[in-house]
């Protein structure tokens, strides 16, 4: 056992060399002041004088540092015995993943693919309360652009700054965006956990599949927002003057189409819903509420914690005790 079992602030204990120092200099004044009042009166009169108010002001100044020495030891806060306390925290953890490759520059949904999901995030964020955020930004890799956070404000900010150049290689890579959802929920249970892939891409290579079957070992659910029309679209780029359509390596039109077949697998691997965007006027809003908020009535985080305690409240109120104690012995002496 050490200090830190019985006090919170040891390091205040010097402060204990405060009273008996204090309490020694007020004796040393009051006889000092005693024999001062000596020598102007006589020491004969003096003496019937002063003795009597000299007891009580050293009996004043003894209560006064009994009150100094009390109000310390509140001060370094003395701890009782140890027990089990438990803690307990409502919300969950929601990672979006967001694609920003160029294909999400594709105008079948008005203004274009991003725009549209950006708007959907806002009015996400404007409705979340108690909950954690996180964004993960992907194209042909994929990054934590925000990490898990309730400063919605500033999470709102940066999603206006995910775009295509966010993340230098291109594609879509949806294994290596829930990789990374993964990774962010590092040490977690899974039980409270959810991610949410908004995309117009494919699963070609089935990486997003297996992703998805790492996920549902973590026991964290995903649910996918389709975005973009499924008869595929051309995809709008920008060299800085004029638009212009995106082309491949051959110099035809890339033309980018959204595979609901693809996205509904992935959902489904982990017990997640998938939905259309074009479906639904606030499509991201009606899963949170639907699939999201259920979770979050449930406990987030309950676990056990030793804890003691705090009796600081008790010397304090000796302290203030004695000083009362001294107040009215002062007063009574000067009436």
């Amino acid at each position: 056992m050490t200090l830190d079992d019985y006090i919170l602030f040891p390091s205040f204990l010097p402060w204990l060399l405060v009273v008996p120092a204090g309490w020694f200099l007020a004796r040393i004044l009051n006889r000092r002041r005693s024999k001062n009042l000596e020598k102007l009166v006589g020491r004969r009169v003096g003496r019937l004088v002063t003795d009597l108010s000299l007891r009580q002001r050293n009996l004043g100044g003894t209560l006064t540092w009994i009150g100094v020495l009390f109000s310390i030891v509140a001060l370094l806060q003395p701890l009782g015995r140890e027990g089990m306390g438990r803690i307990e925290q409502r919300g969950v953890d929601l990672l979006i993943c967001l694609d920003v490759s160029q294909s999400m520059l594709a105008k079948d949904v008005h203004p274009s693919r991003l725009l549209r999901a950006r708007r959907e995030i806002r009015e996400l964020v404007q409705r979340i309360h108690g909950d954690r955020l996180g964004l993960v930004v992907f194209a042909g890799e994929a990054r934590l652009f925000v990490p898990l956070t309730q400063d919605m404000d500033s999470f709102v900010e940066l999603v206006d700054l995910a775009d295509p150049l966010s993340i230098e290689r291109g594609g879509t890579d949806l294994g290596a965006a829930l990789r990374t959802a993964l990774d962010a929920f590092s040490g977690k249970t899974g039980e409270h956990e959810v991610v949410i892939l908004i995309t117009d891409g494919e699963d070609l290579s089935g990486e997003g599949l297996l992703a998805a079957k790492a996920c549902r070992e973590r026991n964290v659910t995903v649910h996918c927002m389709g975005i973009g029309g499924v008869g595929g679209s051309k995809i709008v780029v920008s060299d800085g003057e004029q638009e212009m359509f995106l082309r491949d390596e051959s110099g035809n039109d890339v033309i980018s189409a959204m595979d609901p077949a693809s996205l509904s697998r992935i959902a489904e691997e982990t017990g997640g819903d998938f939905i259309d965007a074009s479906e639904r006027p606030l499509p991201l809003l009606e899963l949170y509420k639907s699939r999201v908020v259920p979770m979050a009535q449930k406990a987030f985080e309950t676990e056990e914690r030793r804890d003691r305690t705090n009796f600081f409240q008790w010397p304090l109120l000796v302290a203030v005790l004695f000083w009362m104690f001294e107040l009215c012995l002062t007063d009574r002496r000067n009436s």
